[in-house]
């Protein structure tokens, strides 16, 4: 077993170790961001790969976090634990060597993009689920890997009830000049700007949160435009049109036997004004949801913290884990 940086090997072990899996689709990665990768090879096979990335100052993470942070990236990897032990200790030794204090993972350059490991469930994954191979958790325990952070996804099933505080909420938020829109697909890139803008200010105080410009925010979004539903991306806006909350929702389109929602992002600009406007936008498509014929509502990717969180939480349907190592 030996350790290569060869490219083209990187880029196509995702390929060879997904081959066949239906909820893997093939993307294109972008890992110029990686000072190094790194790819464990027996002769002609590949048994595990990652890149290393140096994270972005300041880096909020807990004082006891203090110094230079490589994120490890882009991880896959067949169910070997001796081959993987010889990638993070190959990835180890590079990092003391470069003065790194941690590592954290697995996070692909922040958390705009991919990060965390999916755990193993009897839920099948959904569109845009945070998917891998079921055993990567194990392997980053047993290498000594400790959760830095918690993420759920769950699902609503009862959407035949009681609606009649959306009355309430109307009222309070007419008041304050706030009127709910649909996304609008002729104009996609002046919506997405919307969208944009109150998510670098809702999520400015999040877990590992960095700074994007709008050019990157776009292209992340761009792909969606093919299969972006208006009726269920939902925007708030006071009475000079700006933007304060929004709700980003889609099919999904994995599962075949009933209607169900996936409810990807939910935010809201930090202003007391328009406090409880996250309950109001979740309240509002849930029963445009019911009355749709939807049979379910997937809340996506929440941090444990997340107030959202505790919304119309529903079931448990996933669990995510984000892990780090003091070196």
């Amino acid at each position: 077993m030996y350790l290569s940086d060869n490219r083209e090997d990187f880029l196509n072990f995702p390929k060879i170790l997904y081959e066949g899996d239906p909820f893997y689709s093939i993307k294109s990665e972008n890992i110029s961001e990686c000072e190094k990768l790194f790819v464990i090879k027996e002769g002609n096979k590949i048994f595990a790969r990652a890149g290393l990335i140096n994270a972005p100052h300041p880096y909020p993470l807990s004082p006891k976090w203090r110094g230079e942070i490589g994120m490890i990236s882009f991880f896959e990897a067949i169910n070997d634990i001796n081959s993987v032990k010889f990638l993070f200790d190959e990835i180890k030794q590079y990092a003391l060597q470069k003065g790194y204090n941690y590592l954290i993972g697995p996070i692909n350059g922040s958390t705009w993009k991919k990060y965390r490991v999916t755990l193993p469930s009897n839920n099948p994954p959904f569109l845009l689920d945070n998917y891998n191979k079921p055993y990567y958790a194990e392997l980053f325990e047993k290498y000594g890997f400790e959760t830095i952070a918690n993420y759920t996804s769950s699902i609503c099933k009862n959407l035949n009830r009681d609606y009649s505080r959306l009355d309430k909420f109307e009222k309070i938020f007419e008041q304050k000049g706030v009127k709910i829109r649909k996304f609008d697909s002729n104009n996609f890139e002046r919506d997405i700007r919307k969208i944009y803008d109150v998510s670098i200010k809702s999520f400015v105080n999040n877990f590992l949160y960095t700074p994007i410009e709008f050019e990157e925010f776009y292209k992340m979004y761009e792909p969606v435009k093919n299969f972006l539903n208006p009726e269920w991306v939902l925007i708030a806006e006071n009475e000079k049109d700006e933007p304060v909350a929004f709700i980003f929702g889609f099919d999904n389109l994995y599962n075949r036997s009933e209607k169900s929602l996936i409810i990807k992002t939910l935010a809201q600009i930090p202003e007391y004004k328009y406090r409880g406007i996250g309950s109001y936008l979740t309240e509002f498509i849930h029963k445009k949801a019911y009355n749709a014929g939807y049979n379910n509502i997937i809340h996506a990717l929440m941090h444990e913290s997340n107030v959202s969180a505790n919304i119309l939480a529903g079931e448990l349907y996933h669990q995510y884990k984000l892990y780090g190592v003091k070196l």
